[in-house]
């Protein structure tokens, strides 16, 4: 078969190869391989037949770059470069964050007021009634300073203390709760 180049100069040396004219490749006209003689008739199924196929990636060479690292083209086309998944907006989560913390902020102010705590007597209206009862239904003239605990519930046999001064002398009086409409009774003073 016929060499694609020639060798030129003196026997036993080499010059390299010697150009020849586009498609001709060194085979006369209408020789089999001419690209002018049509398509080039290729054997089938032979177990000489080869097949190209990319070395294993383990034989793959690459030059050492900067700490040993092997080398890697940093091109790798439209938005290459750019990595990163897109920053999503903290916004609403900033949101959720401030009504939580308001919400909670609510809830413990109404509980310290005690909106969770129900019904509870109002101790100034119970002062009063306690002074009230204790010149009207007792006869006890000179009654000052009279001092109930706050926040008692309205509930049906809860029974508490006040301080009171009568005639210049300090005594205390029990007051029981008769029933849910926050009606109560007044004990003598002892």
């Amino acid at each position: 078969m016929p060499q694609p180049w020639s060798q030129t100069g003196r026997p036993g040396t080499t010059s390299g190869p010697v150009p020849q004219p586009w498609g001709h490749a060194g085979r006369a006209p209408g020789q089999v391989g001419d690209p002018r003689s049509g398509p080039i008739p290729q054997p089938w199924n032979q177990a000489s037949q080869q097949t190209w196929a990319p070395p294993p990636t383990s034989a793959r060479q690459h030059p050492a770059g900067a700490g040993g690292q092997p080398w890697q083209s940093t091109y790798g086309g439209f938005g290459a470069f750019d990595e990163r998944t897109p920053k999503r907006s903290r916004k609403p989560l900033l949101v959720g964050v401030v009504v939580v913390v308001l919400l909670a902020l609510g809830g413990v102010g109404a509980w310290l007021l005690g909106a969770f705590q129900g019904d509870t007597l109002d101790q100034a209206a119970v002062q009063d009634g306690v002074a009230r009862i204790l010149h009207e239904d007792f006869g006890e003239g000179d009654v000052a300073n009279v001092q109930c605990p706050d926040d008692q519930p309205v509930k049906t046999g809860t029974t508490f203390d006040c301080t009171v001064t009568v005639a210049g002398q300090p005594k205390k009086v029990t007051v029981r709760v008769l029933n849910e409409q926050a009606q109560y009774e007044v004990g003598m003073p002892r």
